[in-house]
């Protein structure tokens, strides 16, 4: 039973090669780490080279008693590295798949490390808030595009980092078009544009295609890739969290395009 739990930990959690260790980070959470996965020290042990970095690898069973994975991975990055170390700043991310994954960075940087009220936020990444510091570190780093985008978005104490995760994928870079007002768009257009046949799915982050699923939220995937996502990992979307049902009968094969049927949020 306790080798059977193990490789399943193993298949769930185990980084990917040349994966950042703050994004990894994030997706162990999202994905469980704090709710179904209680490991005592000798299981901790046993789990091998999960995170593929011997010092967290090894801090992983140190303390002693029964705790969940995610306390055992924040314990273990804690004690073996800063943020500094950690956080690699991003030079001219230029595509929105590198806006929300440096972000993600950012934001969990600062929950594991930063004197901040994100702090609060260990056991829910997606509560956390846009720190100035994290603010101007996206700007910043932004392709000059993507920059004109995010200087008309009005940073304030209460931008949530999720919130602004949604403008980024969901903004259409259209140099030839009018000057949109860009924080009118994220308050009152949420998810409404649909993706293009070369835009990339988030989950598997190859061009979705025409066999491709939109969630009621506007964001869409392959429809084998959110089928497995929604199963396996979570019942929300990747990008904003808006929570989604697909129906048994859905075919992985089907030519046309679906939209799945949504959960209504109970608090956000």
């Amino acid at each position: 039973e306790s080798r059977r739990k193990l490789q399943s930990v193993r298949e769930r959690f185990t980084r990917l090669p040349h994966q950042s260790l703050l994004l990894w980070l994030y997706e162990c959470w999202f994905a469980g780490a704090d709710v179904d996965v209680l490991l005592d020290s000798s299981e901790a042990k046993q789990l091998g080279p999960l995170s593929r970095d011997v010092a967290i690898d090894r801090g992983l069973g140190r303390r002693k008693g029964t705790r969940s994975l995610w306390k055992r991975l924040v314990g273990s990055v804690r004690a073996a590295y800063t943020a500094d170390e950690l956080l690699v700043r991003r030079h001219g991310w230029s595509s929105r798949l590198e806006g929300v994954q440096y972000l993600t960075e950012l934001s969990v940087a600062d929950v594991l490390f930063g004197n901040t009220r994100n702090s609060w936020c260990l056991d829910d990444l997606d509560r956390a808030w846009c720190t100035w510091e994290m603010w101007q570190a996206l700007r910043e780093s932004a392709s000059p595009l993507y920059a004109e985008a995010l200087a008309s978005v009005p940073w304030n104490w209460n931008l949530k980092v999720l919130k602004l995760k949604a403008f980024i994928w969901d903004y259409k870079l259209k140099p030839s078009s009018p000057h949109q007002d860009s924080f009118s768009y994220m308050e009152t257009q949420p998810g409404e544009r649909a993706a293009s046949s070369d835009d990339p799915c988030t989950i598997c982050h190859e061009e979705l295609g025409r066999n491709s699923c939109e969630l009621e939220c506007g964001h869409e995937f392959h429809r084998e890739c959110i089928r497995r996502w929604l199963q396996e990992h979570s019942s929300t979307c990747p990008i904003c969290r808006d929570f989604a049902v697909l129906p048994a009968g859905i075919s992985a094969h089907s030519s046309s395009r679906y939209k799945a049927r949504p959960w209504k949020r109970s608090g956000f």
